[in-house]
């Protein structure tokens, strides 16, 4: 099974400058052979990996490149893989048409194919063109018998970490029988409802640091451009925009960690969120919340521990659908958060109403293709969340929505579709 790992490491002064070359160096590989392959194409010629490879040799031979001879030579041919990969992404509809590296960027990374050692009694990791090994802090060890397959070197905010993929010969986990199963909903008011009852809040992380980060971006508005102030400048609006970034992380590590720990089987829905953030009111709430980042977390890390994860289709309407009866109540603008079944006259929140229907329609989806088993037995039996005493509704980071305006009924059949 293949994994990974992040590590912060301090190179020193030698080791930075050589580092930043590999940087410079990487980027010049992919930008000139995506010039020449864009020239190619023009003239009818199809390139690849082998034959852009050939040209390197030559290029690396040229007076003018020969800066390149400085670096890792593997480490060049890793940018014409990436370069491959970018334009094959964008052939398959993956992904945009591949664009020119900058050294502007505000993160700078290259790749190291093979040859890593991680040595834990001299806490340092040793790469090619570094033998005598990168300080590394270590804060968690490689499993036993682990084999390191490749390295990425990467600096963000003047700070430098290492990422590592190995292998180990664990297999991937079989899926588990299910025994229970949830369905989240996703918003922006409350960042996640679970069919349970929890509700995430939404952390407003941005809004946070957005004071601290307009007043370091108007000073770097006022820098001379090229000059040391404004070098240091970019390197404080980094800094707070990293804040940003490790407050998010660390919040959705905890939150798919601890559905993925408690359930068998997540039902999810699928959020077109490139679209969605094209709306001009709502992009700013939409990239905060990080939808896609946490959809992602929660993929992996259910693969990783043997549970089974559903995505329902797009267009399923999860919100207008009543979860007691079935009848479908129509479209409802955003700002009616609960409403009352014409049908049944069951009053309903109306997020836990779509968190019940996504867990009820992914349940509905297994069969005998994906080979998983469920015991009926005790998935669809716990206590009903309405007055918060479900053995199932527990969370260390969210909180029990207030479902107290729920009549009898409610309470009734949320016990029935909730399990």
């Amino acid at each position: 099974m293949r994994s990974a790992i992040k590590y912060r490491i301090y190179p020193n002064v030698k080791q930075k400058e050589l580092i930043h070359k590999h940087f410079g160096c990487f980027r010049v590989v992919y930008n000139h052979f995506l010039d020449y392959r864009q020239k190619q194409f023009a003239l009818g010629i199809k390139e690849t990996y082998f034959t852009m490879q050939k040209q390197l040799t030559i290029l690396k031979a040229q007076q003018d490149y020969q800066y390149l001879n400085e670096c890792n030579s593997q480490s060049l041919q890793m940018a014409l893989r990436q370069l491959v990969s970018a334009f094959d992404n964008f052939f398959a509809k993956r992904a945009q048409y591949p664009r020119f590296k900058s050294k502007k960027h505000s993160k700078q990374s290259f790749a190291i194919p093979q040859n890593i050692i991680l040595d834990p009694l001299t806490k340092r990791v040793i790469i090619p063109k570094f033998k005598e090994g990168i300080k590394t802090r270590i804060h968690r060890k490689l499993p036993n018998g682990a084999v390191i397959k490749q390295a990425f070197i990467s600096c963000v905010a003047d700070e430098y970490y290492i990422s590592l993929s190995y292998e180990t010969n664990e297999p991937i986990p079989k899926s588990k029988i299910i025994k229970n199963a949830v369905g989240l909903d996703m918003g922006l008011e409350s960042l996640l409802i679970r069919s349970d009852g929890v509700v995430y809040q939404t952390q407003k992380f941005l809004k946070d640091k957005e004071a601290k980060l307009i007043k370091y971006q108007r000073r770097l508005s006022k820098k001379k451009k090229g000059s040391n102030n404004q070098k240091k400048a970019v390197k404080k609006v980094a800094k707070v925009h990293l804040e940003i970034l490790r407050a998010r992380e660390d919040y959705l590590h905890k939150i798919s960690d601890e559905i993925t720990n408690q359930y068998d089987f997540i039902g999810l829905e699928t959020l077109n969120v490139k679209g969605m953030i094209r709306n001009k009111h709502l992009s700013k709430s939409i990239a905060n919340v990080a939808w896609g980042k946490l959809i992602s977390m929660l993929i992996y890390k259910a693969e990783k521990k043997g549970k089974t994860l559903m995505q329902v289709d797009k267009f399923f309407p999860s919100s207008q659908i009543c979860s007691y009866c079935g009848t479908n109540t129509g479209k409802k603008p955003l700002h009616i958060r609960s409403f009352t079944c014409p049908q049944c006259h069951t009053k309903h929140n109306r997020d836990l109403n779509a968190a019940i229907n996504i867990r009820n329609y992914a349940l509905g989806i297994i069969d005998d293709r994906y080979k998983i088993k469920l015991d009926k037995s005790r998935v669809g039996i716990t206590r009903s969340y309405a007055c918060g005493d479900s053995t199932s509704g527990v969370s260390k980071y969210g909180n029990i929505i207030d479902t107290s305006y729920l009549s009898q009924k409610q309470e009734a059949q949320v016990s029935l579709a909730l399990g």
